[in-house]
């Protein structure tokens, strides 16, 4: 068999896996326990609230990149079979 059919059945793979963790991921369940938990009262000291705001506006950043990046990955992807 030749590279390309292995490189195509890698990337299948690749590709699943990626689009069944993200799909997992958007389900939000810890997410929403995570909104539970911060209304007991005295969860969020000023240094809790620092440190959750933080690490909640770097997820959403990196949620924002993944969604530009996945788009990027197939207007490529399109070039390339355009050309074809």
């Amino acid at each position: 068999m030749d590279d390309n059919g292995k490189h195509i059945r890698e990337l299948e793979k690749k590709v699943s896996a990626l689009s069944d963790a993200l799909a997992h991921l958007g389900k939000g369940t810890t997410l929403q326990e995570l909104l539970r938990i911060i209304r007991f009262p005295g969860y969020t000291t000023p240094a809790e609230y620092t440190f959750n705001v933080a690490i909640l506006d770097t997820m959403l950043v990196q949620a924002n990149a993944l969604e530009k990046l996945g788009q990027d990955l197939l207007a490529g992807a399109k070039q390339v079979v355009a050309k074809q």
